[in-house]
């Protein structure tokens, strides 16, 4: 892959433990110790704008996103960071569907393949499982793919805001409004997540004022609980 200057810009001015542009997809194995679970998320629909989305997960929550845009074969890899509530949940998940030791097929009789296929995966130890399925009518699996779309849309949001707030910063209060929508849309699985970013727009003179202030009613609407999440109690 030939990298613009842009791109290199980008490899260059992005601080560490943010996203950045990798030559290729990257994959995090197993560190788990004995006992402990991983977790895989894989989305695969070719006629999205977001058309590949990947997150590995260790035990602890820590791992990784990857995911391209539209046509191009640039692959923008996120160092990710879950709350331990969500990790929980996750693995839980799993568990109760004993995911590991099942043979249950998830595709629903009905294919909405045009919709893209999701995959999930878990390694315990020398136990390892994947499933694909692009409709599935089992409550876990349903609750999983919801979890994982809204880790990808959050950790995406950021980055995207981000690179508003240093290249385009007119563009920010625009950013502002999609990750609104998302958040009443129960798209976003930690909402707590972004007020270190939404406090950074709130407190900086340099950003317009109608991003301030737009930051800011969505930090008093995070702390007052007003959106939901896919991460069930």
């Amino acid at each position: 892959m030939r990298l613009n200057r842009f791109t290199l810009s980008l490899l260059v001015l992005l601080p560490a433990g943010t996203c950045v542009l990798a030559q290729k997809a990257q994959s995090i194995n197993g560190a788990a110790a004995p006992g402990e679970m991983s977790f895989s998320y894989k989305f695969d629909g070719a006629r999205f704008p977001l058309r590949l989305i990947e997150i590995d997960l260790g035990p602890d929550g820590a791992g990784e996103l990857r995911f391209t845009r539209g046509e191009s074969d640039e692959v923008v890899d996120c160092k990710v960071k879950l709350l331990p509530a969500t990790t929980a949940r996750i693995r839980n998940l799993f568990e109760v569907s004993d995911f590991l030791a099942s043979n249950t097929e998830y595709q629903d009789k009905r294919d909405f393949k045009h919709m893209g296929w999701i995959t999930l995966g878990a390694k315990q130890g020398t136990r390892e499982r994947k499933v694909r399925f692009n409709y599935t009518l089992n409550p876990h699996m349903k609750e999983l793919e919801e979890i994982f779309r809204g880790i990808a849309s959050q950790e995406i949001s950021l980055f995207d805001i981000e690179n508003a707030e240093r290249y385009q910063p007119l563009d920010v209060p625009k950013q502002l409004e999609m990750l609104e929508n998302d958040l009443k849309l129960v798209r976003i699985a930690e909402p707590a997540r972004l007020l270190t970013a939404l406090n950074e727009i709130a407190g900086d003179d340099s950003q317009p004022l109608i991003a301030r202030n737009h930051a800011k009613r969505i930090i008093e609407a995070i702390k007052k609980g007003n959106f939901k999440s896919p991460v069930k109690k």
